[in-house]
């Protein structure tokens, strides 16, 4: 019996120090682009969470141009959801940046989604 409780200790342990937790992994992402003018239009679409569920009372804005859309991160542009709701569906020109990274934070310790997104400096090209 004691020999038997060694040999599961030893296997619990083995499998303890195999598993590592890794946080702040530092991921290279690729550099944003330059400031841009795109044609396009902005849709609307609900939000979708990290388990695929919709909820359709929560509405995210993505600007669509050139056939791609892209996620409108507001906390780094310098309109608002409100200025920009009232072009949904409507031809727009704006000027902006695409880039790659947290869509719904700036801080790496929170979580969220992750991919392409356009920062909008101004509506328009003057």
């Amino acid at each position: 019996m004691k020999t038997t409780f060694l040999i599961a200790l030893a296997l619990v342990l083995i499998t303890l120090t195999a598993c590592t937790v890794t946080r702040n992994i530092a991921v290279e992402m690729p550099p944003a682009s330059a400031v841009s003018i795109y044609d396009g239009k902005i849709v609307g679409e609900p939000f979708v969470n990290k388990v695929g569920q919709e909820n359709p009372k929560i509405i995210d804005l993505y600007f669509e141009t050139s056939g791609k859309k892209y996620f409108i991160k507001f906390l780094d542009s310098n309109v608002s959801r409100n200025e920009m709701a009232q072009y949904i569906n409507k031809p727009l020109k704006v000027q902006g940046k695409v880039n790659y990274g947290l869509w719904d934070t700036n801080d790496p310790n929170h979580q969220s989604r992750v991919g392409e997104y356009i920062v909008i400096e101004k509506i328009g090209d003057r």
